[in-house]
């Protein structure tokens, strides 16, 4: 078969990373998928409404979490202990 490379390894490792994330990412919308299910149902919603209304929620989600990563970046930035001389 031959010897396993250096650059094999590192193909191997980014290609297991790369599913390794996906996989995360699937986890975590299913999770949250399910959040937002319950409280619909809670507030009285329907499961086929919900089903219709999920890619916006999903975006909304989406763009709020941006928002809010660029929110506490900046904030990060402006508490700092960057010299100011």
């Amino acid at each position: 078969m031959g010897q396993y490379t250096k650059e094999m390894f590192e193909r191997d490792l980014k290609a297991r990373r790369e599913q390794e994330a996906k996989q995360e990412e699937e986890c975590r919308e299913r999770q949250e998928r399910e959040s937002l299910l319950r409280a619909w149902k809670a507030d009285g919603g329907s499961e086929a409404d919900f089903e219709r209304e999920w890619p916006k929620l999903r975006d909304e989600g989406r763009r709020l979490r941006v928002l809010n990563a660029d929110r506490q970046a900046r904030e990060a930035m402006r508490n700092g202990t960057t010299s100011r001389i």
